[in-house]
């Protein structure tokens, strides 16, 4: 399903905590990583995913969102991948059931969109999670990494 009610997307911010941040960058010139950190600072639980770096932030990072410990149950995806690498994120997805797929900008394509419907991801697209959050100034109570 597509969610686009602004009141759907605000209750998701308020309760999901743990986010895994599929291409997160070390670099903080790059947008997954000012998005990360900023989800970070306002409380959420941010997995990092990226096969090149051990840590970021003094999180560890994981090569795929797969490799995360089955123990940390992840409620958003938020992907910063060009679409053909979201397409196969969203297959990944589809096995550890998140509550939420979020299609930053740019990784958002008809093409991926169709796949997170065919395996029955409840799908966000063409927002970005960070200037949302802003906008809709959500508190969100301080989550201890895993």
């Amino acid at each position: 399903m597509i969610i686009s009610n602004p009141a759907d997307i605000k209750r998701i911010l308020e309760t999901q905590k743990n986010i895994a941040v599929v291409g997160m960058s070390p670099n903080p010139d790059r947008d997954s990583n000012k998005v990360g950190k900023y989800l970070m600072e306002k409380g959420y639980n941010v997995i990092p995913v990226n096969p090149q770096v051990p840590e970021i932030y003094g999180r560890k990072t994981y090569p795929s969102i797969l490799d995360i410990p089955p123990s940390i149950k992840i409620d958003i995806v938020d992907v910063f991948r060009n679409p053909e690498a979201a397409k196969e994120v969203a297959v990944q997805a589809s096995k550890i059931h998140p509550k939420v797929f979020w299609l930053q900008l740019g990784a958002e394509s008809d093409d991926v969109i169709k796949e997170t419907q065919k395996l029955g991801l409840d799908v966000i697209y063409g927002i970005c999670i960070m200037e949302t959050h802003k906008k809709m100034d959500i508190k969100v109570e301080f989550v201890l990494p895993n």
